[in-house]
């Protein structure tokens, strides 16, 4: 009895050790929001696109309607794209990746000329594979 008892629970820890490594190994690939997109939205995108806040004695609304500073109004979009601002698993269809893939020259190009550097081609795609994996905020909530 002892020894069966025995190697029940090793092979029981054994088989939770793989599922354990497994399940890392799989999660290790995925893009985690807040450590690798949230900085990009933070650094190019906030300083328009966050909560309406006063700023030097005036109110700051966002722009076009559209915050990025919370993950309920991420996917809520702005007045102009209410549904289309982030497409879970579809980043060809988002709004987000539509605008910082415009050229310069375009009105709707985000952020625009005099607002920051534009977003570097490897954070596009980095903000794509986010999308294109759910577009997951993990425990991150951001402003309400």
């Amino acid at each position: 009895m002892k020894n069966t008892l025995a190697l029940t629970l090793a092979v029981a820890l054994a088989l939770g050790a793989s599922f354990t490594a497994t399940t890392s190994a799989q999660d290790a690939g995925k893009v985690d929001f807040e450590k690798q997109i949230l900085p990009i939205l933070k650094e190019s995108c906030f300083k328009c696109h966050e909560k309406e806040h006063e700023d030097n004695g005036k109110m700051k609304k966002p722009k076009g309607g559209l915050r990025l500073d919370g993950a309920a109004v991420i996917i809520k979009g702005g007045k102009e794209y209410p549904d289309e601002n982030v497409v879970a698993g579809k980043p060809d269809a988002s709004w987000l990746v539509k605008t910082m893939l415009l050229p310069d020259t375009d009105d709707m190009a985000m952020p625009p000329e005099g607002k920051g550097d534009r977003i570097t081609p490897a954070n596009i795609d980095l903000i794509k594979k986010w999308i294109t994996e759910g577009a997951s905020f993990g425990a991150w909530k951001g402003v309400e």
